[in-house]
């Protein structure tokens, strides 16, 4: 499915799924899981009891109801910094792409840039990633630029 970009912020969109990349370390304090944590802080509770409880694993996908939408926690990185190192696993981005393609089979799914910001990926790479397993799930990137 061909991306539709849009320029904006994702949370001041109407879009009910919104999915953002998470760090397998418990910690939301930077980038845009710190935008969900201050806006969904129950999103931001069951990643926390996620971590406590069994831990997170790399490619790992959390589907957490919260209000008015949908909290997508995918669990894309093992590590962060703020270091120009790349974190972000491509293998597990096609993981959690696989695993909405199947569970909302013909919606739409509203994210940022998921991995090319902190986590250091190649928006390029991602976004051939997306096109490749998102088949009947609508993209839509925000962007700030």
């Amino acid at each position: 499915m061909k991306i539709k970009y849009e320029r904006g912020d994702v949370l001041a969109s109407p879009h009910r799924f919104v999915i953002h990349g998470c760090n397998a370390q418990g910690v939301m304090g930077a980038g845009f899981a710190k935008h969900i944590r201050s806006q969904y802080p129950f999103a931001y509770k069951e990643y926390r009891k996620f971590y406590t409880e069994k831990g997170l694993t790399l490619g790992e996908t959390q589907f957490i109801k919260c209000r008015d939408r949908t909290i997508i926690n995918a669990i894309t990185q093992k590590h962060y910094g703020f270091d120009n190192v790349r974190y972000v696993s491509y293998d597990a981005i096609a993981n959690v792409m696989m695993v909405v393609e199947e569970t909302l089979y013909g919606e739409t799914v509203a994210m940022p840039k998921i991995g090319a910001g902190l986590a250091g990926g190649d928006w390029k790479v991602i976004e051939a990633i997306i096109e490749s397993e998102l088949k009947t799930v609508k993209p839509i990137v925000f962007t700030l630029d």
